[in-house]
């Protein structure tokens, strides 16, 4: 049989406790000088085992009580970095929302929803969103879309009833009457237009219109397809050909349209009124 440092400890204690009780009880009738010296080494040594007996003890108790702290401070910590991520949360939601009011409030003719994108292309090279108001909010098929900035981000394509896709600024299939802010170039001709793999492009523009590099391009209101004056982008290169009519320049998108949240969606822009150009042009 295997004998555990316990075992004997234990049966070490219960001798010396019997040699102890027996000489209490007189049972035993050495003279009591050689009694008390005898019995001296066995007391101290009960002494020892009954101090790391209640050392044990008291450990044990111990590191329960310590566990339930423990658990107690986790469930605390859990409970507060919920807070604080509610708190940084909304206050990311809420400085969006103030830059969207600030637009608003600069633009009282426009009527404008707010909604928060709820899909991307995860592979980053889709150039369309989806936005969750739809038919129910009253939206319908190219209405223009704004970042919270009031800049411009694309139009709606296809309208559910409860979210919407957006087609955006890159998108190939878009294009969207434009003219340079600073020089007045491009006027009621020129269309900015997506391309995939590259920047958007201010396209049609006489050759003896002016672009430069820096400056700003703004829808034109062109057959009221899209509110005059949104901010598209900014000339980053302008490509001029000799001896050919048109000059081209491509255009940095104003909006992040790589990072969008929050869009806002213009309802009370009515593109099914555009204008027709006359019959031959």
């Amino acid at each position: 049989m295997v004998e555990t440092r316990g075992g004997r400890r234990f049966a070490l204690f219960f001798v010396a406790a019997a040699f102890v009780v027996l000489l209490a009880s007189h049972w035993l009738t050495p003279v009591d000088n050689v009694a008390t010296t005898a019995a001296a080494p066995f007391t101290s040594l009960i002494s020892g085992i009954a101090q790391d007996v209640g050392d044990t003890l008291s450990g044990v108790f111990q590191a329960g009580e310590l566990r339930r702290e423990n658990a107690a401070l986790r469930q605390r910590y859990a409970s507060l970095l919920k807070i604080v991520i509610s708190l940084k949360a909304r206050a990311h939601d809420n400085a969006l929302y103030k830059t969207m009011l600030r637009f608003a409030d600069s633009s009282p003719h426009l009527d404008l929803l707010p909604a928060r994108v709820i899909w991307t292309d995860p592979t980053g090279i889709g150039n369309d969103i989806v936005i969750d108001k739809g038919a129910q909010d009253g939206l319908r098929d190219q209405m223009t879309v704004l970042d919270p900035n009031g800049w411009f981000v694309g139009t709606i394509e296809q309208v559910r009833q409860n979210n919407a896709v957006v087609t955006l600024l890159e998108n190939p299939s878009l294009s969207v009457g434009a003219y340079d802010l600073t020089t007045g170039a491009g006027g009621m001709g020129a269309l900015v237009e997506g391309r995939y793999d590259a920047l958007p492009q201010l396209r049609y523009v006489l050759t003896r219109d002016t672009l430069h590099v820096n400056d700003l391009v703004v829808t034109s209101g062109q057959l009221n397809l899209y509110p005059r004056n949104i901010l598209l982008g900014q000339v980053v290169s302008v490509h001029r050909v000799p001896y050919q009519i048109w000059q081209d320049a491509d255009i940095k998108p104003a909006a992040d349209i790589a990072h969008l949240e929050v869009v806002q969606v213009v309802r009370n822009w009515n593109p099914a009124a555009a204008a027709q150009p006359p019959s031959g042009h």
